[in-house]
Parts: structure tokens; C-alpha cells; sequence
């Protein structure tokens, strides 16, 4: 071939898996490949954020727009070094006239030697180029995929990622080692076929932040691993609008999988009202492929919580905010109680797991003129409790009811409520 970009430099449609039969580079053709002015600037091993020059023009197809340049990253537990790059994709204008970027996904480019490659060029002078394999992460929509982007448009700049390695036992034992070594030809492991590896490698697990709540966290967390020579990465993705945060780690932070995540979720109500869950990593055999040398995970959520999305007030103003502040910390937020309820209430509500939902009246029937007379002035809102009964959970429907007190100049307090009785409904 006369020239290297009819080599190797042509645009690839995007594909989830190998359309080679392996996923080999022997070491001899790779160290070539690192000597190659047009690939690499010296000839050195690629540094942890290489900068290849090579024209990105020239390799991603024309709707794709580079959001960074490549990356080193090694999670497919070979000997060489692969290449990660987010992309924006599908741009749009929206009716106002704003021109939309799109959101970002990520590929991640193998290179590769294909089968029935001459081991030379028709210019004897040069060794032959290397195929750049494209992995697609996401946005991808093949079988064993994940599904979405992994980050949302208007983000600036490049997403967050960290490699992370597995040492939970529970998710190295499917005969790991054994199927990892039938995957590794003894060109690139250094062993016999079949002869199982003695160590994790380095790294095998990849994790990207997208996205920022204004309430704090990204708002996607999209994990990626190895799966097999057909599927290419697994992956899967938590998303959240309210923001998400890793509450445990299943070791040290930021060097290995995430074990629970956070999630809120905002209920655009007056008193800044969340629902708040949490997401626990599990194996998941279902989508585990036949021959892959670990096993799928997924995050398994928990039941969501009414929660306040910035945090308990200091001095709750709305009725709702009063009730949910005094059922989340009954006894720092005792003041929230009139001098008799002190006692019934905390009784009647005794044991409740967790908030479920809340239901209230928008506005009082009354004005505000009417409030400053000594008249009294009341409102419900309606609690949804959930208990622990033995093994199984039982909801159970309460009325609060609240009393206006009002606003004081002289001691400069706005006007308040206090609950005065709460009853079971049904």
C-alpha cells in the first residue's frame, strides 16, 4: 500500500465488539507500531495521557467532535496499552434557535493487527500501520451493552474517569483466572493457553463522572469493563438528577469499585423536597456472557426516602417542612411540637422506618390579616410511614395536624406552625 492512511487511518463505523477474531497485538508489532513517527512523538512506551498525532479528522466519523485528546487506559487485562476519547454526537438546535452540542459519549481504540495482514507494506522501507479498533462505551445499543452517554450536553470540558481493580472475592471466584487465560493467547500472556494467571491485573474496571447537580454530585456514574472478543465492554450507569455520591468503597476510595451510592432525586416542591435512594453494586449471572472472564454487575436500588435536598432547615416555614424536619431528627427538632404533643406524638409514631410520601394543602383558607388575631388557625398534612413488621414492610397513613403561630416584631420571629396531634388514618 502506497500510503499509511489507506492503511490504517480510515474512518470506522461504530461497533460494539471485535470484527477481528481476537484481541491480540504481539509484542514485536506493537513496539513497531510505538516507533512510528506518525503514532507517537519518540519511541517510548505511551505516557499515562499520550499525546498521538494523529489527525482526529481523518479517524472519527465527521458527526462526532473530540472533547479531549486520547488517554492511555489498560482494563482488558493484556499486555498493551489502549486508547480512550470522548466524543459529543448528535447536535441539534433547539426551537429558540440555540445551537445544542450534544452529549459525550467514549470509545475506547484497541490497536490491533488484522488477520491476513502482509508483514510488509509495498514500501519495504516501512512497517505496516496498525488498525485503530474502535470499542464503543457508550452511547452503544449491541447485546451486552449498556444504554445512554456518559455525560449530558452543555457539560464543559472532559469528564471524570478513575480505573479502579476488583478484590472482592465474591466477584473474582467464576473461575476468573481460568477463563482469562483461555481469552490471552501465550503472545500476549507470556503462557500457555488455558494456564490460569496467578494475579489480578493492575486495573480492570473503568468509571466516569458525568454531568453536576446543583444540589453537588455528577449525575451519571457509568461503569465499564471487559467482557469478551464479540461484546467488547460491558458496562452499566446510575444516573440522578438531584446528584450522586459513593458512600462505600469496596476498598481504598477511588482505587476500587464502588460498593454504595447515594442518589437524590428533586421533587421541585416549595420546601426543597428530595427522594433519596441508594444503589448497591451486585453480580448479575443474567447478563453475564458465556465466556467472558468475569462476571456483569449492576447496581440494585433501594427504596426512595422523602428527604430534604439541601439538608434539614434550621426553621422550617412550610407545614410540610415542619413535619418532615421533626419525622427525620425527632428529638433534635422537639420545638417543632406543641407543649402537649411532646408526649403523644413521639409515642404514636414510634418504630416508622422511613418517610414515604407527604400530602398537604398548598395554601391555608384564611388571609393573612385574619392570621394576626387570636384566633386559631390550623392545617393538616398527611405522612406515609413505612414499618418493619417481622420480615415484611407496612405503610401506615397519618394525619398531622399543625396550629399558625404568629409572627412576633418585638422578639423578630416570622409567623410559624407547630404540630399539635397526629392520628392513624384507616
Amino acid at each position: 500500500m502506497s500510503d499509511l492512511r489507506s492503511l490504517s487511518l480510515r474512518r470506522f463505523g461504530i461497533k460494539a465488539g471485535g470484527v477481528f477474531h481476537w484481541k491480540s497485538k504481539a509484542r514485536a508489532f506493537v513496539l513497531c507500531m510505538l516507533c512510528m513517527p506518525l503514532l507517537l512523538s519518540a519511541c517510548e512506551p505511551p505516557e499515562p495521557s499520550p499525546e498521538l498525532n494523529i489527525d482526529l479528522g481523518m479517524i472519527l466519523p465527521e458527526e462526532w467532535k473530540a472533547v479531549s485528546t486520547w488517554e492511555s487506559i489498560n482494563i482488558d487485562a493484556d499486555a498493551e496499552e489502549e486508547y480512550l476519547l470522548f466524543y459529543r454526537y448528535d447536535a441539534s438546535t433547539t426551537a429558540d434557535g440555540e445551537d445544542i452540542s450534544g452529549p459525550i459519549g467514549a470509545v475506547i481504540y484497541d490497536s490491533q493487527t488484522p488477520i491476513g495482514m502482509p508483514e510488509e507494506s509495498d514500501d519495504s522501507s516501512r512497517p505496516p500501520a496498525p488498525w485503530l479498533q474502535p470499542y464503543a462505551l457508550l452511547p452503544n445499543y449491541w447485546q451486552g451493552s449498556g444504554f445512554g452517554f456518559v455525560a449530558p450536553p452543555r457539560q464543559t470540558g472532559r469528564p471524570e474517569w478513575i480505573v479502579v481493580r476488583r478484590e472482592d472475592a465474591r466477584e473474582t471466584e467464576n473461575r476468573y483466572f481460568e477463563v482469562l487465560a483461555e481469552q490471552m493467547p501465550a503472545s500476549v500472556s507470556g503462557q500457555a493457553v488455558g494456564e490460569a494467571p496467578s494475579e489480578l491485573p493492575d486495573h480492570d474496571e473503568l468509571i466516569v463522572y458525568g454531568g453536576r447537580s446543583p444540589i453537588g454530585g455528577p449525575t451519571y456514574i457509568s461503569i465499564f469493563w471487559w467482557s469478551t472478543i464479540s461484546e467488547g465492554y460491558g458496562s452499566t450507569q446510575i444516573s440522578a438528577p438531584g446528584g450522586l455520591h459513593v458512600e462505600e468503597w469496596d476498598g481504598a476510595a477511588n482505587r476500587s469499585p464502588m460498593r454504595t451510592i447515594r442518589a437524590r432525586y428533586p421533587m421541585n416542591e416549595r420546601s426543597l423536597l428530595c427522594k433519596e435512594s441508594r444503589f448497591q453494586r451486585r453480580l448479575d449471572p443474567n447478563f453475564t456472557s458465556a465466556g467472558a472472564y468475569r462476571a456483569a454487575v449492576h447496581y440494585e436500588e433501594g427504596p426512595r426516602k422523602f428527604t430534604f435536598c439541601y439538608g434539614i432547615p434550621q426553621s422550617p416555614f412550610y407545614p410540610e417542612a415542619v413535619v418532615l424536619a421533626y419525622l427525620l431528627q425527632p428529638d433534635e427538632n422537639a420545638q417543632l411540637l406543641g407543649e402537649e404533643a411532646r408526649q403523644t406524638v413521639p409515642r404514636t409514631l414510634e418504630g416508622f422506618a422511613w418517610v414515604d410520601a407527604l400530602q398537604y394543602f398548598p395554601t391555608i383558607p384564611t388571609f393573612a390579616g385574619q392570621a394576626a388575631t387570636s384566633q386559631m388557625i390550623t392545617t393538616q398534612v398527611w405522612a406515609s410511614l413505612v414499618y418493619q413488621v417481622g420480615s415484611e414492610l407496612q405503610s401506615r397513613l397519618y394525619a398531622f395536624t399543625l396550629e399558625h403561630v404568629p409572627s412576633d416584631l418585638s422578639n423578630r420571629t416570622t409567623d410559624q406552625w407547630r404540630i399539635i396531634g397526629v392520628e392513624l388514618q384507616g
